[in-house]
């Protein structure tokens, strides 16, 4: 069975690249411009992984880790920003997130990342 992964991020640039190189990958890639179009996918498949950007529009990606936690506490999820900072990266983990990247992301490295937690 193919790896689900829900990214989520206000940038739908970097959506698209996401879909095409983690499609490559053979993950199965759902995609979310917001925090509660996250929540809403969520709702409807059991995402295996999840992909979140920290700096979005009215729900940061560590409010939405934690809903997430909240609702699929088994969910694996990266955290990803452009602007890492020591505070981001503790609260980030301390809320369940199971990686830390910064953007721009390398996507050697996120496959890696994902292919450790899902395997």
């Amino acid at each position: 069975m193919a790896i689900s992964i829900l990214a989520v991020d206000d940038e739908q640039n970097l959506l698209e690249l996401l879909l095409r190189v983690l499609g490559k990958q053979g993950f199965v890639v759902k995609t979310a411009l917001s925090g509660n179009e996250a929540l809403k996918l969520l709702e409807l498949e059991p995402f295996h992984l999840a992909l979140v950007d920290i700096k979005m529009g009215t729900m940061n990606g560590v409010r939405l880790l934690k809903e997430m936690k909240d609702r699929r506490p088994h969910i694996k999820v990266i955290m990803m920003t452009a602007y890492p900072t020591s505070e981001t990266r503790v609260e980030a983990f301390e809320n369940g997130a199971s990686a830390y990247l910064t953007k721009p992301v390398d996507l050697q490295q996120l496959v890696g990342t994902i292919h450790s937690l899902t395997h």
